[in-house]
């Protein structure tokens, strides 16, 4: 395993073929193909066929899923020109299309995602998988021996275990042919004569997967929900097509209440079945990518309940649906512009990377442990592990069994991956963190809330190492996408945002996400509600009538309000003689509107 120009490591895998085979006593055998590699051979009969098909079905539509944006093919269209006598001559026309397919051939060879990695415990078999546009991370946990029983060593609690790849997108169309009915072995190996061959995986793939999963051990609000509350979500979304923003899936929770899954921009409101929300402040948390919880159809029959986790806006949503003896998991990237606000918000998952400490952490994990008995285990604070197991799970050695909360020793790669090569995306990235840095470099100069329209952000970023001063500026819409973008600098001159964000835009957005963070926090205490000179919180309320909104903007010594139900709102502006006399005002009706019921459903 090498590392290459620093942007992708080289993985050797060898794989052989699938294969499916029903025995002459009607018995069914599926062999997956595992990594050559890295070999282990384990079979185990499914107690509930069934079951397990429909979960790596599920699994394979998460691996074969990209929602990226794929450049539109007029090759039809081209030839028919071409037929009419219009355009290039046919001959320059077949050489460019060979050059182009050259070309993005050879792309794609050089940006693939690794390949599925299945752990086999003593106490059960974990498959985890991360989706190609890294979106969309998977787990399904078969636990042992309720879900499978060890065919190669019955009654053994220890059998076979370790870390292999598995090359499941081959194995499908044999895994479909299981039926509940028919008594079923499923058997990783590497089969005859496995074909070596490497994979150039991205840094920023990995990075993304170990991001993921980080990511889940952040504070979350919790909820459950029945299986057919998310049915009728993806009915309702398969039934309608969205025309205009936002597309958001928000949750509106309230304790003591089961939560409100409103669908946008229809306003339609599916209330759940399930468990009342039991937290103790009402919350409105809007979600983004809804279309990716399509891939969880396939188990829904199964679920006896989703357990969904929401860390905040930006942050990944997690939702696991509970099989009995099996959980799937899909943790969902809450960022729709992955070159943006991926930066902004995993900059908050900042951990301690000591190598001796990271070792102690994998070692203590060999036995599947929650971070409290693993702090117990080490004599540690728990604070101090919890930083020691974020960095663990970024640098991929150490996994996170998002149904039971556990952690367990997986190391993803062969090799540890260099901690450096993980801990920015790109080198545009690393340069802003190093801005960032620097005192007093990077500062935010206006912040303008433009209603429907989002929110505008310019600031000012000083490089000394350039000895020259740039001003970047972004526009982020309602979806928290970047909709305009500007900077002085050359790049940006130069091929605009076509390259993605200059290290300036990202130092801009970063710090606007910290800023936003500590104002947040702030904001109950009178000293940090002292800081706050302008800002627009929106509040809702359901009644007989619809949804009411409340928008409410404090902006110097002005307060507006804009309220009613639907589009069509009343509008009242006051003005003070100071400051201190309008921020004051406007916190008094923040808590007057709490006060009749209205949540806060501001989305920063």
């Amino acid at each position: 395993m090498t590392e290459r120009a620093n942007e992708t490591l080289t993985v050797p895998v060898a794989f052989g073929a699938a294969r499916a085979a029903v025995e002459p006593d009607g018995a069914m055998r599926v062999a997956v193909p595992a990594d050559g590699e890295r070999a282990i051979d384990f079979a185990a009969r499914l107690h509930r066929p069934g079951v397990v098909r429909d979960a790596l079905l599920a699994m394979g539509d998460v691996l074969a899923s990209d929602l990226r944006r794929k450049a539109t093919d007029r090759a039809d269209y081209l030839a028919y020109l071409i037929s009419r006598g219009k355009g290039v001559s046919k001959q320059v026309w077949d050489a460019q299309k060979e050059y182009l397919a050259l070309q993005y051939s050879a792309a794609t060879r050089l940006d693939e995602p690794l390949d599925p990695v299945f752990s086999v415990g003593p106490e059960a078999l974990r498959l985890e998988l991360l989706s190609r546009d890294e979106s969309t991370y998977a787990q399904l946990v078969l636990r042992r021996p309720a879900a499978l029983v060890d065919a190669r060593h019955p009654g053994d609690v220890g059998g076979a275990r370790g870390t292999t790849f598995v090359d499941l997108g081959a194995a499908l169309a044999s895994i479909a042919r299981i039926r509940s009915y028919r008594p079923t072995t499923l058997e990783l190996a590497p089969g005859e004569s496995p074909a070596p061959r490497t994979r150039s995986v991205p840094l920023r793939w990995l990075r993304a997967f170990g991001q993921m999963q980080a990511a889940s051990l952040l504070a979350a609000d919790r909820f459950e929900l029945s299986p057919i509350d998310l049915y009728n979500v993806l009915l309702a979304l398969r039934l309608r097509k969205a025309r205009s923003a936002p597309r958001g899936l928000r949750y509106e929770l309230v304790p003591g209440e089961p939560p409100r899954l409103v669908l946008e921009p229809w306003d339609l409101v599916v209330r759940a079945t399930g468990e009342p929300y039991r937290g103790t402040q009402p919350r409105v948390i809007r979600t983004w990518g809804r279309n990716r919880l399509s891939v969880l159809a396939r188990v829904l029959p199964h679920a006896r309940r989703l357990t969904v986790a929401i860390a905040g806006p930006g942050l990944p949503s997690l939702y696991v649906a509970d099989l009995g003896d099996a959980a799937l998991a899909l943790a969902l990237s809450g960022w729709t512009d992955a070159g943006w606000a991926g930066i902004a918000t995993f900059d908050l998952l900042a951990a301690d990377d000591d190598p001796a400490a990271i070792d102690a952490v994998v070692a203590a994990l060999a036995t599947p442990l929650g971070d409290a008995a693993l702090a117990d285990k080490l004599g540690r604070p728990r604070a101090e592990v919890r930083r020691v197991v974020l960095a663990a799970l970024a640098q991929l050695r150490v996994g996170h069994d998002l149904a039971t909360g556990e952690l367990f020793a997986r190391p993803l790669t062969p090799a540890p991956v260099p901690a450096a090569a993980l801990r920015f995306r790109d080198a545009r990235e690393a340069a802003a963190h190093r801005l960032l840095g620097e005192a007093g470099a990077v500062t935010l100069t206006k912040v303008h809330d433009r209603g429907l329209d989002g929110r505008s952000i310019e600031g000012q970023v000083v490089d000394a190492r350039a000895h020259r001063t740039f001003h970047p500026s972004f526009t982020l819409d309602q979806e928290q996408r970047t909709s305009a973008a500007s900077c002085t600098c050359s790049a940006f001159r130069r091929a605009g945002i076509k390259e993605g964000p200059c290290e300036h835009m990202i130092a801009l957005r970063v710090r606007y996400a910290r800023d936003q963070a500590r104002l947040e926090a702030a904001r109950g205490t009178p000293e940090g509600r002292a800081l706050i000179t302008a800002e627009t919180r929106v509040l809702v309320r359901r009644s007989e009538h619809g949804a009411e909104t409340y928008r409410l903007s404090l902006d110097g010594r002005s307060v507006t309000s804009r309220f009613g139900v639907g589009d069509a709102l009343r509008m009242q502006r006051l003005r003070f003689d100071s400051a201190p006399d309008a921020r004051a005002a406007y916190f008094a009706r923040l808590e007057e509107l709490s006060r009749k019921g209205y949540l806060d459903a501001t989305q920063d």
